[in-house]
């Protein structure tokens, strides 16, 4: 189980939601009215997301095998189609402004 994800020794999640199974990725966010402070989800497989039916915009990380970032999405509106990344086996989705500090190219440590 992954509880926090830091990039360059910083704590950027101390809480992730896992949606690993084809129920959960299909659920995701849809629902919610936010997330917590330091909380995201982990949505895996994926390489693509869309924010049709959600209530709040959020910032995504598509992320390689190799927990590379190799796309960010930041304040990402209700309503939109995300871009297909095909080098990404796992999104990182939070809230709007989670992820102002992490780059295309910053590795992710996960614990």
């Amino acid at each position: 189980m992954v509880s926090r994800m830091t990039v360059r020794d910083k704590v950027v999640l101390d809480k992730i939601i896992m949606a690993d199974t084809y129920t959960k990725r299909l659920q995701g966010l849809l629902g919610r009215k936010g997330l917590d402070e330091k909380e995201g989800m982990m949505i895996v497989p994926c390489n693509s997301i869309h924010t049709f039916r959600m209530k709040f915009s959020i910032d995504v990380l598509f992320v390689d095998k190799n927990n590379i970032v190799r796309k960010v999405l930041r304040n990402f509106k209700p309503g939109r189609m995300g871009p297909l990344v095909l080098k990404s086996h796992f999104v990182m989705e939070a809230e709007a402004g989670v992820f102002d500090d992490v780059d295309e190219g910053d590795k992710l440590e996960f614990n």
